[in-house]
């Protein structure tokens, strides 16, 4: 990765597939079964915009903490190919933990807090992912920002159009499609780990 040129395009598909809709559609529509769209629309709103403050503060807080620690860019690919591997690892062959209750109710602050906002969209894997670009491209740290915020505006399409795909569609086609990213976030794990390993032996 070049410190000047920021690969948006490759940090907006890992954040689809780690904090985008994929996983909270089903979850969302589980949650607000028999809710009307303005209960929908304010506790939608209400994670995302907590969900905004959270990756804010990752941008703003983690990433220059980060770099003061001193952690070279090689470093940084590598723990972010470690991270991303694993967790697609993890997606790939079903350990994650199972869904809210479809006996909960959306209820105000609460519930857009947690299960919604924490751990449904701020996930520590999507944080440390947003940390890593912020550290490593500190130059573009609003341009990351603006790609984080980009997946939270689709995140809140689709968790307001959540119960009429469910209810139309399914939850079959998402499941393919997480599948599909989790051998691509795989593949790109092992990418960053090869160019972690090389930047690192380079420098020796």
């Amino acid at each position: 990765m070049d410190p000047q040129s920021p690969p948006l395009a490759v940090l907006g598909s890992l954040l689809f597939t780690l904090i985008g809709p994929i996983g909270l559609m089903p979850a969302f529509a589980m949650l607000t079964k028999g809710a009307d769209f303005g209960a929908r629309l304010k506790l939608g709103g209400a994670a995302i915009g907590i969900a905004a403050v959270a990756f804010g503060l990752a941008v703003a807080v983690g990433a220059p903490a980060m770099q003061k620690a001193g952690t070279s860019p090689a470093s940084l690919i590598f723990a972010a190919g470690v991270i991303l591997l694993l967790t697609a690892l993890r997606s790939i062959f079903g350990t994650k933990g199972g869904n809210p209750s479809p006996a909960a109710q959306p209820s105000g602050f609460g519930m857009a807090l947690s299960p919604l906002a924490i751990p449904g969209i701020v996930t520590p894997v999507g944080v440390a992912v947003v940390m890593i670009f912020a550290t490593y491209f500190p130059a573009a740290r609003l341009e990351i920002f603006a790609v984080v915020l980009a997946i939270l505006a689709a995140n809140l399409v689709a968790m307001l159009s959540a119960g009429l795909f469910m209810r139309r569609i399914g939850v079959a086609p998402l499941l393919v499609l997480g599948s599909v990213f989790g051998v691509l976030q795989a593949a790109m794990g092992i990418e960053f780990l090869t160019s972690g390993l090389l930047r690192s032996a380079l420098w020796q």
